[in-house]
Formats: C-alpha cells, structure tokens, sequence
C-alpha cells in the first residue's frame, strides 16, 4: 500500500509540475502580449469585476468537490445529485451577479463595470457545468490528462485573446478570454471522464458531505475576502490604475508559488485521502515535501526580488515601471505563501476543515487589519508591508495546529526549512552588493546574476549538508524506477 501511495504521489508530482511549468509559461506569454496591447486601466476594470463575482465562485458547488475527492467510495447517484446542484447553484449566481451589476458599479464610480459585470455573470452558469468532470479527474489523481487539457486550454483561450486585442476589443478581450478558457477546459475534461449524470437528486447524500464541506466553505471565505481586503479597497479609494499594477505585481509574484506548491499540494489532498488514518506516514512525507519546497522557493523568490526591475520591464514593458516596488516586496511573502500552502492539505485530507476554520479566522483578521493599517497610514507600499508582517506573523499559529495534527512539534516544523532561508539570504545579499556595481543590460542582468545566485546556492548548501538537495535527486530516480 505504501509503495503504492508513493507511486501516485511520485507520478502526480511529475505530471502535476510539468501541468504548472508549461500552462503557467504559456500564460505568461499570453500575458505579456495583452500587457503590451492593453493599458492598466483595462487590467484594473475587469479585476475589479472579478472581484465582485469571486465570492460566488468561493460558493459554487460549497465546497462539496472537495468532499468528494476526500471520501473513498462516492456513487453514481451522490455524482449525479451535486452535478444537480452545482447547475442550481450556477443558474442563483448568474441571476444574483446581473443583478448586483448596477450597485457594483456605483461603488467604484465606473460606469463600465455594469455592462462588464452582466456579461462576466453567465460565466458562473457555465463553470458549473464542468465542476463534477474537473473532481473525477483529481479524485483518479489524473494529472496526466489534466496536462494535456490544461495546456490546450490556456493556449487556445490565450491565442483568442490577443486576437480579439488586435482588434481593438480592450478589456472585452480578457472577458472573452476567460470564457473560452472555462467552455474548453469543461470540454475536454467530460471526454476524458466519459461521465454523464443521471436525472436524480437525493438530499439525504449531501448531509456526510456537508458535515466536511461547510467547515471548508468557512475557511475559503474568510481567506477570499482577507486576500482580496487589499483589491477592494485599492479599487475603492486608488481607483482603476493603481489597482491595475497591484493585480499585476501579486499574480506574478504567484507564479512561481503556484510552481512550487501549488504544483504538489494539488497531488498531495488525494494522495493524503488514501493514507488519511496513517498520521506518521503523513508527517514524514509532509516534511520530506515541504524541506523541497524551501530549498527551491527560498532562493527563487529572493533571486526575483533581487532583480525585478529587469524581469517587469522584460515581462510587462516599459509602461508597468510602478509594479517594481510592489514586486520587490511580495516575493520575499511568497517565500513562505509556498510553505503555508502545504498546510491546508494536511488539515483536508484528516477531515479537520472546522480546525482549519478556526485557525483561518485568526490568521485572517489579523493580516486585514495590516492590510487596513497599512493602506490607511499612506496608499500601497505601507499596506503591502502591513500584510507581509501580519501574513508572518499569522504562519506561527496554522503551523502550531499542524503540529498537533501530525504529532509533530512547532519547533521541529520550523527547523526543518529555516536553514533554506538564511542561506538563500546570504546569497541574495551577496549577490545584490556584487550586480550593484555592475552596467548590463536587463536580459544579462538577470540571466548572469540568476546563474550566479544559483551556483553560490548550491554550494553554501552542499558545505553545510542540508538533505534536502540529495532527497529530490532520491525523489527523481524513485519516479524513474516507476515508470
């Protein structure tokens, strides 16, 4: 069972990583185009939409597709009755978001954003049709297929966007976009699951699910609307512009996040389900992987502080010069946003969703009120440093109850990625004093001293025998023997 379990993780890892690597870049790229063919403002507007609407994403399916890949054995008949749902749902959301689009759009003091927020409405109707084929795929820890489907669908959405920028579409383009990325990707994956759901809905399958799903749906909408305190009042009081360069600073300084663990923790909550009663099997693999995830997050997040000038004007241009302090910033946060996404894992795959409810209303009062704090003591920069010292501060507690969870002691957690980080700061620093006194060009700038920062790294690592570099080469060649 444990040979296994090691080999559906090792698998899911490979294929869930090459899944991030590929899509993410694609998207990148396609974002660097429509960066370069649309202005801010336009960026600002539609990020102002979504943020009215994603609440009800939050809501969707209310947190049942996560129950679903928790739970062992689920039935055609309990697929069939959230499929059901998910539809009601989507048809109450859709009316519920056409109709809120005037009041949304009074509150910014944007005309456009009711039409913008109409249209953007049907796109909950039409995610929900796809929710069930999406947890089929995940539950089946598929990520092979998910790959293939993600990939065609970012680059098939992204390729119809920069179209509809060349002519002229402005922000329409990004609403198209995003449309046909949800129509393609829910495509694709019902001909992969080949599932169809019956004419049935019976409430009594929902009562198990909730009882694991409505503490989750807590815990998601706290942690939506402490992420997004920032994007509303920025969008509020700063207005479409300032909003606009925000959005774009904290989704790049996600990409590599999203890299780094996103990539795992989307393999870990199934792999995690399967061995969900055997806690100190839990906790050896949840140190192995987050000891990994430090020894490359720490260096690659410090390294893009370091030189995000040249990678803004590379990625974004010339016109996005004022994301650079905001970069600079949220990288050094991401550092251990990597780390804490591990976490929730842990607490799914245990069924300890009201726990996590609990910790995530602490944490999450705390980093509003830097963020508040800090956006009311002088605009963007003080509330960026109000939510990284409040985000620090609340990893202490979701790490002491994760502790508990996997019998482990909140010591021990923190040593075991602690020497990442001072290692990769002495290497930054290194690195900054020495390309301080150095004129390049921003492609070499970057391409050189990243090369440097990561030579110097390895070695400091391999001086002071950390384990983690030689447990990802054990990690590869494990995969390899089961292929």
């Amino acid at each position: 069972m444990v040979t296994q379990i090691k080999k559906v993780i090792l698998s899911g890892v490979y294929w869930s990583t090459v899944n991030q690597v590929f899509t993410q870049v694609v998207g990148l790229g396609v974002t660097a185009v429509l960066a370069r063919l649309l202005t801010p403002a336009d960026f600002g507007l539609v990020a102002m939409v979504t943020l009215a609407t994603g609440f009800l994403k939050i809501l969707k399916d209310f947190g049942i597709g996560a129950a679903l890949v928790q739970k062992k054995h689920v039935s055609h008949e309990e697929y069939s009755t959230v499929f059901w749902l998910n539809m009601a749902l989507g048809a109450l959301f859709t009316a519920v978001t056409f109709a809120v689009a005037g009041p949304v759009s009074e509150f910014y003091h944007e005309p456009l954003i009711k039409p913008i927020t109409q249209v953007f409405s049907f796109s909950f109707l039409v995610n929900a049709v796809g929710v069930v084929w999406s947890n089929l795929l995940i539950k089946q820890v598929d990520f092979k297929q998910i790959f293939y489907r993600n990939l065609v669908s970012v680059v098939l959405s992204g390729g119809m966007g920069i179209a509809a920028a060349l002519y002229g579409w402005g922000f329409w383009a990004l609403i198209l976009q995003q449309y046909a990325l949800i129509v393609i990707n829910t495509y694709l994956n019902y001909t992969r699951s080949g599932w169809w759901p019956s004419f049935c809905f019976k409430r009594e399958f929902l009562s198990d699910l909730f009882k694991f799903s409505l503490p989750l749906l807590g815990d998601k909408s706290l942690n939506y609307w402490m992420r997004n305190v920032d994007n509303l009042l920025v969008g509020r009081f700063l207005g479409k512009n300032d909003l606009g360069y925000y959005t774009k600073a904290y989704s790049l300084m996600l990409l590599p996040v999203k890299q780094l663990s996103g990539t795992i923790t989307k393999v870990l909550f199934p792999s995690f389900s399967l061995i969900q009663d055997d806690v100190d099997k839990i906790a050896s693999i949840y140190l192995k992987i987050s000891r990994a995830i430090a020894f490359v997050s720490f260096p690659v997040m410090i390294n893009l502080s370091i030189f995000a000038e040249p990678l803004i004007l590379m990625v974004y241009g010339d016109n996005w010069r004022p994301v650079i302090p905001l970069f600079q910033v949220l990288s050094l946060l991401g550092m251990f946003q990597a780390i804490g996404t591990l976490s929730g894992n842990v607490y799914l795959a245990r069924g300890k969703t009201l726990l996590m409810f609990k910790v995530g209303v602490f944490s999450r009062l705390l980093m509003i009120v830097g963020i508040v704090v800090g956006l009311y003591s002088g605009g963007i920069m003080p509330m960026i440093y109000g939510y990284c010292i409040t985000s620090l501060l609340a990893f202490l507690p979701e790490l002491y109850f994760l502790g508990i969870i996997i019998n482990t002691s909140l010591f021990a957690l923190i040593r075991n990625f602690m020497p990442y980080f001072f290692i990769s700061l002495i290497t930054g620093i290194a690195v900054y004093y020495a390309f301080a006194a150095v004129e390049l060009g921003i492609i070499a700038e970057m391409t050189i001293g990243s090369i440097v920062f990561g030579i110097l790294y390895i070695l400091l690592c391999w001086v002071f025998n950390l384990s983690a570099l030689k447990e990802l080469l054990a990690l590869v060649k494990s995969y390899r023997k089961t292929r």
